[in-house]
């Protein structure tokens, strides 16, 4: 069951911890963009993004909104994974991206035992290197899923991951090639649950749990894979969400994370208010309003919930 918590708690528990959040330290980097040097002009900002939609959306919202408020902004989307794209921070391709909480944290410390949305960002805050900030996370939250289609949940019973797990043998499993060896993907799902999926089993689809992913599900390609709690294909397709009672997958809110040095307060004030704003139902509503042939581009999707929500005029103080 998804843990809820209030937008306050949220950003009370971020600002103690902001508090306490390491000096910056200078850190190296391998990253494939080639890095460049850090502009001095804090409100001179480049957003980039992961490469699947809901990333492109809430990086054009982020955008958006600062150009809103006198930013200079700068875009490089669909960068890639995460180890491609928080070294691309580190070494200031990019300033600014969103991210997710849990997701982050097992990227920075794997061996984390904190699975609540308040422990999570707290470890969060803890394992950043110094060259790294947070602002405050947004209650939207995306978690990873282990998803099956309703005739495989039916045929075999299945609840729970670890019922799936009984049925390792026969499984072909779907993902991108990075949750192979991610924490929280292949070698958690086997410590927690036993899912020992054979290596020729395993079908890596670069598409984040995207329509390739589904339509593997969909057509039997594959007999579970790794969708994304916000995608619409769940509702469409009739899939079924597996339980992790054994949390496997932490919470994961949306959060902007950006280079400690072009940190500052005005960037903080706007991005603060886009994310107190941002909800799962509306993450949902976005991925929906983007997806298959008659949808919209997601910079139009960011536009729209730029407008609807009063981010395209300066905050007001």
């Amino acid at each position: 069951m998804r843990t809820r918590m209030t937008i306050r708690a949220l950003a009370a528990l971020a600002a103690l911890l902001m508090l306490i959040t390491p000096a910056l330290s200078a850190c190296g980097s391998s990253n494939p963009l080639g890095g460049g040097e850090v502009s001095g002009d804090l409100k001179s900002i480049i957003v980039g993004s992961a490469d699947f939609p809901e990333s492109k959306i809430i990086a054009e919202i982020y955008a958006q909104a600062l150009e809103a408020n006198g930013f200079t902004v700068g875009r490089q989307y669909s960068i890639g994974s995460r180890e491609t794209y928080v070294p691309a921070v580190q070494d200031h391709s990019i300033d600014l991206i969103p991210e997710y909480t849990g997701n982050l944290l097992q990227y920075f410390d794997s061996e984390s035992a904190a699975t609540t949305p308040n422990d999570v960002l707290l470890a969060l805050f803890r394992a950043l290197p110094g060259d790294l900030s947070i602002l405050n996370p947004s209650p939207a939250e995306d978690k990873d899923t282990v998803a099956v289609s309703e005739e495989t949940a039916q045929r075999w019973n299945l609840q729970t991951i670890g019922d799936l797990a009984e049925h390792s043998d026969e499984v072909k499993f779907g993902a991108s090639s990075e949750f192979l060896n991610r924490a929280e993907g292949m070698p958690g799902l086997k410590e927690n649950y036993g899912l020992d999926v054979p290596a020729k089993n395993y079908i890596a689809i670069s598409d984040g749990g995207g329509p390739a992913t589904v339509r593997a599900l969909t057509d039997g390609t594959v007999t579970a894979a790794n969708i994304y709690s916000t995608s619409p294909a769940i509702a469409e397709k009739n899939l079924v969400v597996l339980e992790d009672p054994k949390n496997n997958f932490l919470a994961a809110n949306v959060v902007p994370l950006v280079s400690s040095q072009k940190k500052s307060d005005p960037l903080k004030t706007v991005l603060d208010a886009v994310s107190a704003k941002l909800t799962t139902e509306d993450l949902i509503k976005l991925n929906t309003e983007t997806t298959g042939n008659s949808g919209i581009n997601p910079d139009e999707a960011a536009r729209n919930w730029v407008q609807d929500n009063g981010f395209d005029e300066p905050l007001q103080p």
